[in-house]
């Protein structure tokens, strides 16, 4: 197994634990202490998308260094650094995308299984006191890069870049994300805490269900939104435990294939701008309706897209 796999599934890990609920946990989902993380997360995405890369490995060495010394401070951290953290959390994914696409679906799989286990294990920890895991993990992912092989064995087909895609890649993180922030502040339906094992077998589930099963993103509309429909259902009427089992597969199975998708289109600029919209824009807006307790709007938005589906987005099959 390439050792990339680990430098993927840290480098997600830091984004789940640190930059997404870490640092707002710290600072209790207060927009006014946290508003340039995004900013820094668009500003990293678009320049990755526009700069002349000519060393993507010593590029992401220097990320990772970063990473390590802004760790440091957590989580005392100022509009400044978080900034700079949103900045090199955005620079970061583009790259290790790109790099990604020497490597076979399976290996996409493995480094997506690990990080939702050991992230599913973690999650719990104290937000204020997971300085030694913000630490560790870009640590792993210096030494891990150090030892990756980055041929080009094994490259995915170059897939043209399609708006509809897009359109649905930013959906289901909406989705996920105003789903996953509303059980984050909801005491009576924390599943996490609760139904640790369970989760994390559901994301392994979700995982092999993708690789074994899943095909196209776009080919696998269906199945998604049957799954966030039945997510979004479970949370209303208060199944926490049925909840644990399809909420997980349904994360896993659909990142497994935006992941993907994101990786095929085999062009850092496409990539970039495409993260500008997949990470950062559907993910703060989603917050910004958990914030507000306004998850109606999210379930509004998927009753739409299943009418707008068959008259538009078929047609991109």
């Amino acid at each position: 197994m390439n050792l990339l796999v680990f430098v993927l599934s840290s480098q997600l890990l830091y984004y789940l634990l640190i930059a997404q609920t870490g640092v707002v946990g710290v600072f209790h989902s207060h927009i006014h202490d946290l508003f340039t993380l995004p900013i820094g997360g668009v500003l990293g995405s678009i320049i990755s998308a526009l700069w002349r890369h000519h060393s993507l490995k010593q590029e992401l060495y220097f990320l990772f260094g970063i990473q390590m010394m802004i760790s440091w401070f957590y989580p005392n951290y100022s509009l400044g650094i978080l900034l700079v953290l949103g900045f090199v959390v955005g620079y970061t994914t583009p790259l290790l995308l790109y790099l990604f696409r020497s490597q076979s679906k399976l290996q996409l799989s493995l480094g997506l299984a690990i990080a939702y286990a050991v992230g599913t294990t973690l999650y719990t920890y104290p937000f204020e006191q997971r300085g030694n895991i913000a630490i560790v993990l870009p640590l792993i992912s210096l030494a891990a890069l150090r030892f990756s092989k980055l041929s080009n064995t094994l490259e995915s087909a170059k897939k043209p870049f399609s708006w509809a895609i897009l359109g649905v890649m930013m959906l289901w993180i909406f989705a996920d994300s105003a789903l996953f922030e509303t059980l984050a502040r909801s005491g009576d339906m924390d599943i996490w805490s609760e139904y640790t094992l369970l989760i994390i077998t559901s994301h392994l589930a979700g995982v092999f269900l993708a690789y074994r099963y899943g095909g196209e993103l776009m080919r696998q509309t269906r199945h998604i939104w049957v799954l966030f429909a039945l997510s979004y259902l479970l949370y209303w009427i208060q199944k926490p435990i049925v909840l644990a089992v399809v909420y997980p597969i349904v994360i896993s199975y659909y990142n497994v294939l935006l992941f993907q998708a994101l990786i095929r289109l085999a062009d850092i600029r496409l990539i970039g701008l495409s993260m500008v919209g997949v990470g950062w824009i559907a993910a703060s807006a989603a917050n910004g309706i958990a914030l507000g307790h306004q998850l109606w709007i999210a379930a509004i938005v998927l009753g739409l897209f299943a009418l707008l589906y068959p008259f538009y987005f078929r047609r991109t099959l």
